[in-house]
């Protein structure tokens, strides 16, 4: 078994046997429904249209895209510091420690301005469209290593050129992953929106948990740079 398919069964083992890493995900996922119910229900878009099989106008509603896309901006702000939380929670379990929720969020919040940076920087990459899978670790890396916003997108730049074959792989398994279940559940009619949002972000946690697995595996394969000589002896 490859390290990318063994990190995905190993993510969704660890999420499974740990709920906790769920928890953080509760918050958008409260969010992100409230919007959906706002913009779907209570806030619909309305309008007429013609009903060319019967003659006659009838009212259209659609959901409301303003409180969709507010929604899902207001989320993904705290879906960030979801993922945050749950990349050290993860990372606690996978180094054999007990996970424990106040402390990893007090770990995210007193490192914010780090990953705020770590995080624009993230974005940037992620515009490229290749650099993705770079902009996908950069937050990992900085939370389970510990370092500033520059030094981990360094290491995630290494990390992802000297693996690049795996980080292929398992971009592909994850996205096919997300592809199908999404859709599926979307599909379900009238409560195909919110199951699809739910399951969206479940994922994320498992994803985000599996990516923690991908890393620790292969970490020890990038190259570190031996750290620099002991200064000379003082002349006598």
């Amino acid at each position: 078994m490859s390290k990318s398919t063994e990190s995905i069964s190993k993510g969704i083992d660890v999420s499974t046997r740990n709920l906790v890493l769920f928890a953080p995900s509760l918050a958008p996922i409260a969010v992100h429904f409230v919007f959906l119910v706002l913009a779907y229900i209570v806030f619909p878009h309305r309008g007429l249209g013609w009903d060319w099989f019967r003659g006659g106008l009838y009212e259209i509603t659609v959901p409301n895209s303003y409180l969709v896309w507010g929604g899902m901006f207001i989320a993904f702000i705290l879906g960030f510091i979801a993922e945050c939380v749950t990349v050290d929670l993860a990372n606690d379990v996978l180094q054999k420690q007990p996970p424990n929720l106040n402390k990893s969020l007090n770990t995210v919040t007193s490192r914010l301005d780090v990953l705020i940076v770590a995080a624009l920087i993230a974005a940037i990459c992620a515009i490229t469209v290749i650099l993705i899978p770079i902009a996908f670790f950069i937050i990992a890396i900085a939370i389970v290593e510990k370092l500033d916003a520059i030094e981990s997108a360094k290491r995630a730049f290494d990390f992802v050129i000297t693996n690049i074959g795996e980080v292929i792989v398992f971009f592909i398994i994850v996205i096919v992953i997300d592809v199908i279940f999404v859709f599926v559940f979307t599909m379900i009619p009238v409560v195909g929106p919110y199951l699809g949002m739910v399951i969206q972000w479940i994922l994320y946690a498992v994803f985000t948990t599996s990516a923690v697995c991908f890393y620790l595996s292969l970490r020890q394969t990038v190259a570190v740079p031996p750290p620099p000589p002991p200064p000379p002896p003082p002349p006598p």
